[in-house]
Formats: structure tokens, sequence, C-alpha cells
């Protein structure tokens, strides 16, 4: 092989590693289990404020079923970027409507639905992750209060 064409290549191919080793997906989105804990027990509790962010007791089966739920979410919704609230980085949600909505006014996210669908489906086991059927509107009120508890929390918590 040519030196100098070896040579013109190299940068190249290092430059493309390199790149590839910092765009990665789980190098990139690797939260903290900190992280992660945090932003699901802010979800969990939005909508149990009945608990008043009290631990749960081992013998609560449904709680911890639904905390599993949003835990094992929350890594694909959250990305690590600069945002405008505290001018610096931290976790946020990877899609959201505005971080500068009124107070009070629901936060509109793809990722939230996926959220209110983990609690809803964790209480709700016996639908199998079907979807809610014309009808059945006791079941879609549910849902919407979940997703309403769920969309309170600010898109800059951290």
């Amino acid at each position: 092989m040519n030196s100098k064409k070896f040579f013109t290549q190299l940068p190249a191919v290092f430059i493309l590693t390199l790149g590839s080793l910092i765009l990665s997906p789980t190098i990139a989105n690797s939260q903290p289990q900190e992280t992660i804990d945090r932003w699901a027990d802010n979800f969990f509790y939005s909508v149990n404020p009945q608990l008043s962010r009290r631990k749960l007791r081992a013998d609560e089966t449904e709680y911890i079923r639904e905390w599993n739920a949003i835990q094992r979410v929350v890594p694909d919704i959250l990305v690590y970027r600069n945002n405008g609230c505290t001018r610096g980085y931290s976790w946020l949600l990877v899609n959201y409507d505005d971080e500068n909505r009124p107070e009070g006014r629901l936060l509109v996210s793809e990722d939230l639905d996926k959220v209110a669908d983990a609690i809803f489906y964790s209480r709700n086991p016996q639908l199998g992750y079907r979807k809610i059927q014309p009808g059945e509107t006791a079941l879609a009120n549910e849902w919407m209060r979940i997703r309403r508890a769920v969309s309170m929390l600010p898109p800059c918590f951290y």
C-alpha cells in the first residue's frame, strides 16, 4: 500500500471511529440509575399523591409493579442535553412541546404517553396491552387521569 494514501485515509477512519463512540446511543443515553429512579419516583408520586411520597412497603405489590413499569420506560424518554431552564446540562424528556408553557397547562409529549401506558397497563394487566376500545369510557377516563397527572411535571424537572 502506498504510505501517502494510507496516511491520508487514517484521519478519516479515526474521526469516524471517535464519532461513532461519541454518538453511540448506549453511551449517550446511559443514564445513572439514580436519575432513572428519581424520574420514576416523580412520575409515580404524581399519579399517587395519596402516598405523600412515603416509601412503599414490601406488601404493596400493585404499587411496586406500577413503579417498576415506570422505571422500565424512563431510560427511553430521557436525554442528557443543554437546556434553557438551568443553563446547563441535565436529563430531560427527549420530546416535549414547550419548556416555557404556562403553569397548569398540560405537557404534550409522546414520551409521556409511554409513561401513562406503563402505569395504565400495570394497573390493568387483564387488558394485555390491547388498545382501549370505543365505548370503554371508564378505561379511557382512567388513562386520561393518569396522562394528566404525569403531564404536570415540568420538562426541565432537574
